[in-house]
């Protein structure tokens, strides 16, 4: 739109200064003709002639010419020059007609009639600026046209918007109130409203499922191992059949932890943890720690701690203390026998620092099932939970390999 103005008003005005100095030049031309007509007349007459220079600044020369000249140039011709004015003593722009006659002895005589004229320098310079003013104006009062025009026909859209950054599906939110006379803002409207209430019939119908799998798949597990336990007891199983009872145990012992993680993931990518409240991260750390360090006292980890500052963040207790609880877990199960543990804390940070395996962890650590090489018969769902708490609560947790030992940050 720029670019298309400035051709326009570059092309308009170059037009108008034509105009303008055309019509100039007409009132000038007739006027002069009126001079040279009155000075040819009374010369022709025989009469006084005026003096060339009036007191108007008009001044005109009077000069015989030969034939031969007068039939070589054009008998009436209008231009535009610099004259002197004796009065002023300097140069001037003027127009400028030049007459050439015959009287009546068949003489030729050149008359040179002239009064000062426009600057023609000075209008084009303030056509320009004329020009330039009106560009400057019009292009800001196109972009002010332009932004209040959006800003009002956009005013739906950005209702909508707003609307749609404070919903929160599955809680309590207002009902969309956005009104307007365009269609299609009504149907945006319509649409986006169908949209959120499948939506929220679907995460409705999602919460059910896990409420029921929670029980419905936990309670047969719960049962088979229970008769599995019972079946141990009798004593007329051979080594081998007890042996292979115990490996089956085991497997619905594996596959109900890994249900239970499952659950738990579903529900906190669901929000169903709806109770926050103030959370000490450095001392949910200290409260497991002691049946951490009884559990895996076989290892003989070294274990040291700098509580520098507080870290406390806003978010629901039980989750917290899975966070930590997978954290600590992660760094007492993946150490090597006499290694050693750092965990230490700031007022924005939470710090498990760890030996373990020579070699940098893959990146892929933190996704579901992804078992490293010495996972040690480890689902591959703890550092998953983790991941999911910390951003389910606008956390950070990061991993990285520094100077042998493994880090996890949370912050």
């Amino acid at each position: 739109m720029t670019v298309l103005t400035t051709l326009v008003l570059l092309f308009w005005s170059g037009l108008f200064y034509f105009a303008i100095v055309n019509e100039i030049n007409d009132e000038v031309d007739d006027s002069l003709d009126d001079y040279a007509e009155m000075i040819i007349i009374r010369f022709m007459r025989n009469e006084p002639l005026p003096s060339a220079s009036n007191g108007s600044n008009n001044q005109f020369f009077l000069k015989e010419v030969t034939q031969e000249y007068a039939a070589s140039v054009e008998h009436v011709r209008y231009e535009d020059r610099k004259i002197y004015i004796e009065e002023k003593e300097e140069f001037e722009p003027a127009r400028v007609l030049t007459y050439v006659f015959q009287n009546d002895d068949d003489r030729y005589f050149e008359l040179t009639v002239s009064t000062p004229h426009i600057d023609k320098r000075d209008l084009r310079d303030s056509i320009f600026f004329l020009v330039a003013f009106l560009f400057i104006v019009l292009l800001l009062s196109i972009l002010v046209m332009i932004y209040l025009t959006f800003h009002q026909s956009m005013r739906p859209l950005r209702k909508l918007l707003a609307w749609l950054d404070r919903y929160r599906v599955g809680e309590e939110n207002c009902p969309l109130d956005n009104s307007t006379s365009v269609l299609e803002f009504r149907k945006l409207n319509d649409v986006v409203s169908e949209s959120i209430q499948r939506t929220e019939d679907a995460y409705k119908q999602q919460k059910l499922f896990v409420a029921n799998a929670s029980h419905e798949i936990q309670t047969p597990l719960a049962i088979s191992i229970n008769r599995l336990e019972m079946l141990l007891e009798d004593s007329d199983l051979t080594e081998g059949q007890a042996e292979e009872v115990i490996k089956t145990k085991h497997t619905l012992e594996r596959l109900s932890r890994m249900n239970r993680s499952l659950l738990l993931l579903t529900k906190i990518e669901n929000g169903q943890f709806g109770s926050e409240s103030n959370v000490t991260l450095d001392d949910t750390v200290r409260n497991l720690l002691p049946d951490y360090e009884l559990v895996y006292a076989s290892k003989h980890i070294r274990l040291h701690t700098e509580w520098k500052e507080h870290f406390t963040v806003r978010m629901d207790v039980s989750l917290a203390q899975t966070l930590v609880s997978n954290l600590l877990k992660n760094a007492f199960v993946h150490n090597h026998e006499g290694g050693e543990i750092l965990i230490s804390s700031t007022s924005g940070s939470l710090v498990f620092d760890n030996t373990g395996t020579g070699e940098s962890l893959d990146k892929r650590i933190f996704e579901r099932f992804f078992h490293g090489p010495d996972s040690d018969g480890s689902m591959g769902l703890g550092l998953s939970v983790a991941k999911a708490i910390c951003q389910r609560y606008g956390l950070s947790l990061d991993y990285l390999f520094i100077d042998g030992r493994h880090r996890f940050i949370v912050k």
